[in-house]
């Protein structure tokens, strides 16, 4: 059985061969004499040879894998929330990281956490970098969580627009309201 190998790169979710296989001896020694003789370098072919013996004998590790937060931003000063981290391959023990630390966090589904976000503790707007940590100590992507400054509303403070002070040429003073 050849082992599930990650098309896209070493940052696929899927992190080990999907099904772990049982080498014999015989394998094994195959092995390791094509690395030797396809590489000249005894030192790579040692460690190549125990990397391949690794994927194909371990078993799967998912990384959990962020696509939204809701909401994905907040202004400083307003109330406390719950945030929502959509995804997928999450568990009942993963862990939302949030800007380095770790937030207690409620398992809603395999694609939905939560955690309450205290926003008394917040005083300079910033980027806030989110994650989700597995059980297996694997992290997922970054997604990150803004926080912005309030914005401050000033009235622009205009001079009154000069009136003709010959009322016998407005128009209003010739009105049918005004007129004698």
């Amino acid at each position: 059985m050849l082992p599930v190998i990650p098309s896209q790169s070493v940052f696929s979710p899927v992190l080990y061969n999907s099904t772990p296989v049982t080498l014999s001896e015989e394998q094994l020694n195959w092995i390791r004499e094509v690395l030797e003789i396809t590489s000249s370098d005894s030192q790579f072919a040692d460690k190549a040879f125990r990397a391949i013996k690794f994927i194909l004998t371990t078993e799967s590790v998912i990384a959990p894998v962020l696509s939204s937060l809701s909401p994905s931003s907040a202004v400083l000063g307003t109330a406390s929330f719950t945030l929502h981290v959509v995804g997928e391959n999450f568990t009942p023990e993963s862990v939302i990281i949030w800007n380095g630390s770790t937030e207690p966090t409620t398992f809603v589904s395999a694609t939905e956490l939560t955690t309450e976000v205290d926003m008394t503790t917040a005083v300079v707007a910033a980027e806030i970098p989110v994650e989700v940590l597995s059980i297996d100590g694997v992290m997922s992507n970054v997604m990150t969580f803004t926080l912005t400054e309030v914005l401050a509303l000033t009235a622009k403070k205009t001079s009154p627009t000069p009136q003709s002070k010959d009322f016998g040429s407005s128009s209003l003073a010739n009105s049918p309201i005004h007129k004698k």
